[in-house]
């Protein structure tokens, strides 16, 4: 979402939907999936990156949006190479987990990515396919709950996106979790690799669109 949202309505405004509507979305997406995940490193993960998260939100409020925008967009892209190269790596302990989380809580609060350095993390761990959706889904959710606080702490001090932004984005939460459930119900009907590809394709345009926008 953050690629296109940037572009329509500016980073600030992109970063707090992402975090509203996420967050609104969250009991959606956890759903079935305490039993299968790994918990242990989602969580460390989550908690990694809630201590970044503020640091994170203050560079958004205190540089340029546009450059941070064609940041992301350029590690959105760098994300999907990796990714496609097939980048697989299974050594490192719970001290790599806490790492990619902070990184994660870093470029989130700024950026709104709060996702990619967790997601090839985990990716690269090569887990069935569940599993890494399943911890990667109480992951975000713990993440995003962290990020809407501290968005709100930080729009009540010195406004971010403005309270418009917060409604228009609560607006969105349940076509967002309707397309939850839509993916729930067909992730069945095809192969891990096919949705790796369209997801590939998807991201790709959003890291394309934050750049040149």
């Amino acid at each position: 979402m953050m690629g296109p949202l940037a572009l329509l309505f500016g980073l600030p405004t992109a970063v707090v939907s992402v975090a509203v509507i996420d967050a609104g979305a969250a009991p959606a997406m956890l759903r079935r999936v305490w039993r299968i995940a790994d918990r242990k490193r989602a969580l460390l993960a989550a908690g990694a990156a809630a201590l970044t998260l503020p640091l994170g939100t203050y560079i958004l409020q205190t540089q340029d949006p546009t450059l941070l925008r064609q940041i992301a967009g350029v590690g959105i892209l760098a994300f999907v190479v990796l990714i496609s190269w097939g980048f697989k790596w299974r050594g490192g302990g719970m001290p790599v987990t806490a790492a990619a989380g902070a990184t994660g809580g870093l470029i989130g609060g700024a950026t709104s990515l709060i996702g990619p350095p967790v997601i090839l993390y985990f990716l690269a761990r090569n887990d069935p396919a569940d599993r890494t959706r399943a911890t990667l889904a109480i992951y975000i959710s713990a993440v995003v709950f962290s990020q809407a606080i501290i968005l709100a702490i930080a729009e009540a001090k010195s406004s971010v996106a403005g309270w418009d932004a917060w409604m228009n984005a609560a607006l969105l939460i349940p076509i967002y979790v309707a397309g939850i459930y839509l993916g729930r119900r067909l992730f069945g009907y095809a192969s891990p690799s096919f949705y790796r590809r369209v997801a590939l394709v998807l991201v790709t345009v959003a890291g394309v669109l934050a750049v040149a926008g």
